[in-house]
């Protein structure tokens, strides 16, 4: 009785206003903003990114473009559920993202990488699931484990959310792998992610770097090239260079 009541404590929150969702009118939807901060490819650059924005709305997921000049949308959201948004920048790299919970009263909210990942984890699953789900516990129950959601394996979370099993065995740590040295013209390869260091290349080779399962970006702001790398879960490397194209 006891995992079975720690278990719904992780997934649903307490408060009779979800069972009231179905019946809610349109006009009494709350309005949120939601804010991108720079993205540090900005910052090297000088160039502004566009992000494509996703979130969720009842049983949908809707999405829009948001333009190069601006940083801050305005979603009118159902209360007494969870509210998922991600914005992708160039419509697929490292999101940023942010949650709203039935009892968070924020009207603005400021996304984050960090909380990029975690959405970009979870939007995608069931709506009737998402829409009771405890954002912020699941939030820092990955936070005790590492300090890096990037490392929080997503199969096992997914599978026992949907299945109402989630509990402490549900958050795996990935290992992280070493990538490099390589070839790469010389000069500083800035990182998408903001906790990540840039690479950098003399003699044409590059420093390694310890990395996650995933995919990582690096900008040459004086080739305007990116390069790719993609992490699989055995520590396997891939890697390609294209322009950033903006």
């Amino acid at each position: 009785m006891g995992m079975k009541r720690k278990t719904i404590s992780l997934l649903i929150i307490a408060t009779a206003l979800v069972m009231l969702v179905s019946c809610t009118d349109v006009q009494s939807k709350r309005k949120v903003s939601f804010r991108i901060p720079q993205h540090p490819w900005e910052g090297v650059s000088g160039k502004r990114l566009w992000y494509t924005l996703r979130w969720t709305d009842g049983e949908a997921v809707n999405a829009i473009h948001i333009p190069q000049d601006e940083r801050s949308v305005t979603l009118k959201v159902l209360p007494g559920r969870t509210v998922l948004a991600v914005a992708y920048p160039l419509s697929d790299m490292a999101p940023f993202g942010a949650a709203i919970t039935p009892e968070d009263g924020k009207a603005d909210v400021l996304m984050t990488q960090e909380d990029g990942t975690l959405v970009d984890m979870l939007i995608d699953m069931d709506s009737k699931v998402l829409g009771m789900l405890n954002y912020g516990l699941i939030r820092n129950k990955m936070l005790k484990k590492t300090n890096d959601i990037r490392k929080i394996e997503d199969v096992s979370v997914i599978r026992d959310i949907q299945n109402g099993m989630l509990s402490e065995s549900s958050f795996k740590v990935s290992s992280c792998f070493d990538v490099g040295p390589f070839a790469l013209s010389n000069g500083i390869w800035e990182s998408e992610f903001i906790r990540d260091p840039s690479i950098v290349a003399s003699d044409g080779m590059s420093n390694s770097v310890s990395l996650p399962v995933g995919v990582f970006r690096y900008l040459n702001t004086e080739d305007d090239m990116v390069l790719v790398l993609i992490v699989d879960r055995d520590g396997n490397i891939y890697s390609y260079q294209k322009r950033l194209g903006i």
